[in-house]
């Protein structure tokens, strides 16, 4: 073949490559991301009673992502639990007003405990309008995963070394997942638009002060916020933290102990029930004042911890892609219930009678090949480990707490229902059935998203 075909043939070649690789990119659906947040912290007239005020604020985030025809938004409020109707109010606006279907929405409570129970008229609007600000910020993006790993979390069932029972503290042996997850947003220029990041620990640090805070989901979001100048939004997801703590919780177990003395001296026992909030605390004690000065730093510590290893990953993420699928499912399992029939909170065996069937709602957001399953309840640790490690994408992560909140109680796993933790005793579920619902109804969706 003369040597001018063979070029010839070359070219050709390399035209018609470069014509399918247009033609697919033109096919491709093209990312688009963005991000916004609210804030939906509750007035003076809407805190609670024995409230001392507001430690810091908090938030509704939102980052909505479109991809062709398909649009999706992760929204995570700064509250204990998300009900089914405030659930239903914010996904039936957003799908009607904003164009973005019920079944493509997660929204999740980052179960701080200290966010009162604001439930005005505007607080639906407001959730809402985080996600109509991200909407409308929309521009085209890369989206990327990556992990890191964070030792602020501690499983919290362990045996009392005086009473030999089951109670609360760091079992440092015990199952314990300290991955972060991390889902990184940026305009195709490079600049950072937004982070969806999903850990496992118990936002209970500020839960002894009787003050409104975000606790630490809301300390390292802002860490992380403020590490970029407040020109991204940094959206925690709530991993499966059902039996999980802050590794560093002395202080809140020293002001328990107070409270608990303090009943005992009015002749009332409560130690062995949680310890109602705004009772039994004496602030002019110097003692007390000093536990209370630790907990707000140990909340802006662990935020900054947390919030550091998010930028990490953040920073070793080295494949982002503009062009990836949006799926979004949702389907329902249904579980053999209990009702408890004694009082105790942990290390007595609980007595039950059955009740009727506990529905638990489950979802799935598949973002390329990011796999977001979602649970509508507090689920133990291993749970979530399980999912992981029987899905078959890498990047799959549980968000908890997640559309809306299930009659459940707590989803313990199969093995840590022989134990009698406070969190096995309160939950309506009967044992054997929930952890393997939950991670083949997951994977299920999984598979119907491909």
């Amino acid at each position: 073949m003369k040597a001018s075909s063979v070029i010839a043939c070359i070219v050709l070649f390399v035209t018609s490559s470069q014509a399918v690789a247009a033609q697919r990119t033109a096919e491709a659906p093209t990312l688009r991301v963005g991000a916004g947040k609210v804030d939906v912290t509750p007035s003076q007239g809407e805190l609670p009673k024995n409230n001392r005020g507001v430690l810091d604020r908090l938030f509704a985030r939102a980052i909505v992502v479109e991809s062709g025809s398909s649009i999706a938004a992760l929204v995570t409020v700064d509250a204990g639990g998300i009900p089914d109707a405030i659930w239903q109010a914010v996904t039936a606006q957003i799908e009607k007003e904003l164009g973005i279907p019920t079944a493509n929405v997660l929204l999740t409570a980052t179960h701080t405990h200290s966010a009162g129970a604001q439930r005005g008229p505007d607080y639906p609007r407001k959730i809402v309008e985080s996600v109509r600000l991200a909407k409308e910020k929309l521009t085209a993006a890369r989206v990327g995963y990556g992990t890191g790993e964070s030792y602020i979390n501690v499983n919290r069932q362990i045996i009392h070394p005086s009473t030999h029972r089951w109670w609360e503290g760091p079992n440092r042996e015990g199952p314990s997942d300290k991955t972060v997850a991390v889902l990184k947003f940026e305009a195709m220029t490079g600049e950072p638009i937004a982070v969806y990041y999903n850990y496992a620990v118990h936002a209970v640090i500020t839960g002894q002060l009787d003050q409104v805070s975000a606790d630490i989901p809301g300390a390292a979001s802002t860490y992380i916020e403020d590490s970029f100048d407040n020109r991204v939004v940094a959206v925690w997801s709530s991993g499966a933290a059902g039996d999980q703590n802050p590794i560093y919780y002395q202080q809140t177990y020293d002001l328990r102990d107070i409270r608990t003395k303090d009943y005992a001296s009015r002749g009332v026992d409560i130690s062995n029930a949680m310890p109602p909030g705004g009772e039994g605390l004496d602030r002019s004690n110097p003692t007390v004042a000093r536990l209370m000065k630790q907990q707000r730093q140990m909340v802006l510590s662990m935020g900054q911890f947390l919030g550091e290893e998010v930028l990490q990953a953040m920073r070793e993420i080295d494949r982002l892609d503009a062009a990836v699928p949006i799926v979004g499912r949702f389907s329902t399992i249904s579980c053999p219930g209990r009702e408890r029939t004694n009082d105790g909170r942990a290390g007595f065996e609980g007595s039950y009678k059955e009740s009727g069937p506990v529905e638990i709602r489950l979802g799935l957001l598949r973002i390329g090949d990011v796999m977001i399953g979602a649970v509508n309840a507090e689920v133990f640790n291993p749970i979530a480990q399980r999912l992981k490690n029987e899905s078959p994408y890498k990047a799959t992560m549980m968000a908890t707490l997640t559309n809306g909140a299930a009659r459940s109680g707590y989803i313990p796993d199969d093995a840590s229902f022989g134990k009698l933790t406070f969190e096995v005793l309160s939950s309506r579920l009967q044992p054997g059935c929930a952890e393997s619902a939950i991670v083949n109804g997951i994977l299920a969706l999984i598979d119907k998203s491909r």
